[in-house]
């Protein structure tokens, strides 16, 4: 009887412990603002753009932060972002598992998430915020290792023309040049009235 209990327990703890293997891990995505960049960097030189995650360098990340996925990049498209909408097929890797994109630490570029599966594609939408033309960002996940199981995602902005501003040197040429043509046609006032009296 001992071996037959023994042996129920044990079909017990393996049933149970393939039901965890089978079971997917979620995965939780950021988009952070990195610090000054030491590692390979992608300039995004147009939008929709594709990116894959590499395991992340050590250091890469801001404040010690750790991620199983990393991928660096920089906007140079002219314009700025006010969101960022990243997203990836449903695979085999990912099977179904839940996205979470919820905010944590200091770091994320934009304040307000929302992530979800649609008909086998991720769509994580990140907003309420601002990455600048030139400024340098990270998206990370955590929950599939290696990364490349992601596969490839894409990322799509609505982007908002930047206003440039003028030159330092147009505005004062500008000034100099009103400030004339005001001082000049005052002269002519004046002479023309000195000339009737």
């Amino acid at each position: 009887m001992r071996v037959l209990r023994f042996l129920l327990i044990m079909a017990l703890v393996c049933g149970y412990t393939g039901l965890a293997g089978a079971s997917p891990v979620d995965f939780h995505m950021h988009v952070l603002d990195p610090p000054p960049p030491s590692f390979t960097v992608l300039p995004i030189f147009s939008t929709p753009f594709t990116f894959s995650f590499t395991e992340c360098s050590p250091g890469e990340l801001p404040d010690g932060m750790t991620a199983s996925g990393c991928f660096a990049g920089v906007n140079r498209t002219g314009m700025d972002w006010d969101n960022l909408q990243i997203t990836f097929a449903d695979n085999d890797v990912l099977a179904g598992q839940t996205p979470t994109c919820d905010l944590t630490g200091t770091h994320n570029i934009f304040s307000g998430t929302d992530c979800s599966l649609v008909d086998s594609t991720y769509v994580l939408s990140f907003m309420d915020g601002v990455l600048h033309n030139n400024d340098f960002f990270f998206i990370t996940e955590d929950g599939v290792d290696p990364p490349e199981g992601f596969g490839i995602g894409t990322g799509t902005v609505n982007s908002t023309a930047m206003t440039p501003e003028p030159a330092p040197v147009l505005l004062l040429s500008t000034g100099i040049i009103l400030f004339g043509l005001w001082f000049y046609g005052g002269r002519r006032r004046m002479a023309s009235s000195s000339l009737l009296s």
